[in-house]
């Protein structure tokens, strides 16, 4: 008999996973999928429109894609492969593979922290002190800017606006009250215009949540002294 998802991973890890982890995945709240099998090519004709009534967790973040837990164990040959100098256990991944991981090796005060290293870069940065911190993050981040891309299928904003209040809102029973109702002011905000100013150029992006703001608001709700850190995840 096959162990369940989080007990396999927790085997083929010698890991034990964050108890907010095991409540997403008893919830239901780590299922993108609902009906199993993955990848689906009718998920977003047939499951996607079933999602969004009450979103999974982080269903609507950018540029995240959440490892269906009964994957995460066949990824440990991955990791062994890496030869890293550091213990990862995956979370999601970018679009462009970059790996999204809790890092027991940095655990501290009871907490794992979640990192993200380039695929393509001996880079790994430090996001969160905890899974509950990262999801904040997150849905925080997934604020700071919207472009065409992301109302492909969306008659306007106020459309996509909903489906992220829904999401806001199915988190809320995981996330300290306090979050929960920043995020949720957040996303009542009115769409703003925003200029991005490089060094050669700028351009305008619409905004809820400023970079500004979105950083001040990091380091206030997140006194976390690694937080952004980054380290070369490979030996020298």
């Amino acid at each position: 008999m096959m162990p369940d998802p989080i007990t396999a991973i927790e085997q083929a890890y010698d890991f034990e996973l964050p108890a907010l982890y095991k409540q997403l995945y008893h919830d239901g709240m780590l299922d993108w999928f609902l009906d199993g099998g993955f990848p689906n090519p009718n998920w977003h004709a047939g499951i996607f429109p079933r999602l969004r009534q009450k979103p999974p967790v982080l269903l609507f973040a950018q540029d995240f894609e959440l490892y269906a837990p009964e994957t995460v164990p066949a990824l440990r040959s991955d990791e062994e492969d890496w030869g890293s100098a550091y213990q990862f256990v995956p979370l999601g991944h970018t679009g462009g593979g970059d790996l999204y991981a809790f890092c027991p090796t940095l655990v501290a005060n009871g907490e794992t922290p979640i990192t993200l290293s380039r695929h393509d870069s001996n880079e790994t940065t430090v996001l969160a002190p905890s899974l509950e911190a990262f999801i904040f993050r997150e849905m925080l981040h997934r604020a700071t800017s919207f472009d065409e891309y992301d109302l492909t299928g969306y008659a306007g904003f106020e459309e996509l606006r909903g489906d992220l209040q829904r999401a806001v809102q199915s988190i809320s029973p995981y996330l300290k009250p306090e979050w929960h109702t920043l995020l949720a002011e957040v996303y009542a905000r009115p769409l703003r215009l925003e200029t991005v100013v490089l060094p050669r150029r700028q351009y305008t992006i619409e905004s809820l949540l400023p970079d500004a703001e979105f950083e001040e608001i990091l380091r206030r709700e997140m006194p976390f002294e690694h937080l952004d850190a980054t380290f070369e995840h490979f030996p020298e």
